[in-house]
């Protein structure tokens, strides 16, 4: 009786080691505000991970602020010593995170204002050019998950915005969404910006001499109440906010093939449901801005039309910054224009 509880005991024991062994939890750095449109997606694409792989694959999120912002986070995906495994798997960046990550990209090419005109053009720009992303971020030592839109940035003013004069007339801060690089980039090319911290925006929009304006996602603007502090928001998303979700090619190659088909396959339904969540939380929230005092500043299609001619300029003086990328943003615009029949 002894010898067979011993037997059983062991074959317990083995069952347990080997579903352990099978089961891997990814722990992800993610900038997503909790309880966010955005925060909701990342959870559904957990659980989708999970049931799809018969719980091989958990994932568990860490909140990136924790960790020093996304600089911390680049320092958490490399190990402490060598031979040691990384504090953290992979990581959900923005732009801004992925530029630091794989400058090689270049992503903040794409950030130039009134580059796109909807998500149709994202989208085709971001499926052409995947295999150069895919290369540069893969050279790095990552694997390339998808891309997701987590809105699209507007413009705020304490007076009326309706030509890039007005813009360039007013004292901005372009670096609330996580893009200090902006600030030199938009001054180069005779715009007003400042460098502010987020946590003193509310104070110097407040202060005489004080910032006249910012760019934002609404979901950000109203979050941190920054819609309070002016009273107009250019109706005119110029530019998409992207994510980036990369993982180590270390924890990947430790995935099976199988399991990595159904999960590549959640990861292009939620880049699908995170442009949902997007629309929806856009409009939400410009809403409430709206309802709380500000005025939304509608476009004649000659007006946009200047506005997106004078941007682009812009955007190609940006190059010599090196904020912009000569080559990728003349890419873009061929390919954009293609797509246009322009």
């Amino acid at each position: 009786m002894k010898r067979r509880f011993i037997i059983l005991s062991i074959c317990f024991a083995f069952v347990a080691t080997a579903l352990t062994a099978q089961r891997t939890t990814l722990k992800i750095a993610t900038i997503a505000p909790s309880r966010s449109a955005w925060d909701v997606q990342e959870r559904l694409l957990a659980q989708d991970w999970a049931k799809d792989t018969d719980g091989r694959i958990q994932l568990q999120f860490m909140g990136a602020t924790a960790m020093g912002g996304e600089t911390g986070v680049i320092q958490k995906l490399n190990s402490v010593r060598p031979g040691q495994k990384a504090p953290i798997d992979g990581a959900i960046f923005t732009s801004l995170g992925i530029a630091t990550l794989v400058p090689e990209a270049h992503v903040l090419t794409m950030a130039v204002p009134f580059m796109f005109r909807n998500q149709e053009e994202v989208d085709l720009v971001l499926e052409t050019f995947e295999p150069r992303f895919q290369k540069a971020i893969k050279d790095k030592g990552y694997v390339l998950m998808g891309w997701f839109n987590v809105g699209w940035a507007y413009f705020y003013t304490k007076k009326p915005v309706r030509t890039p004069n007005d813009l360039k007339t007013q004292k901005l801060s372009v670096s609330l969404m996580g893009l200090p690089q902006l600030t030199d980039a938009f001054k180069a090319v005779g715009f007003l910006t400042v460098d502010v911290a987020p946590d003193k925006m509310l104070q110097s929009m407040k202060t005489p001499g004080g910032v006249e304006g910012f760019y934002s996602i609404p979901m950000y603007a109203y979050a941190g109440q920054y819609y309070k502090s002016v009273e107009y928001i250019l109706d005119a998303p110029f530019c998409p906010v992207m994510a980036a979700f990369v993982i180590s090619e270390s924890s990947w190659n430790k995935i099976s093939d199988a399991d990595k088909r159904v999960m590549m396959a959640a990861v292009e339904k939620a880049e699908e449901n995170f442009v949902k969540a997007q629309r929806t939380s856009d409009a939400e929230y410009l809403e409430r801005c709206v309802a709380g005092g500000c005025t939304l500043v509608k476009l004649t299609d000659a007006e946009r039309k200047v506005m997106e001619e004078t941007l682009n300029r812009d955007g190609a003086a940006m190059i010599k910054t090196g904020l912009v990328d000569e080559q990728f943003f003349a890419d873009i615009n061929a390919l954009l224009k293609k797509h246009r029949g322009e």
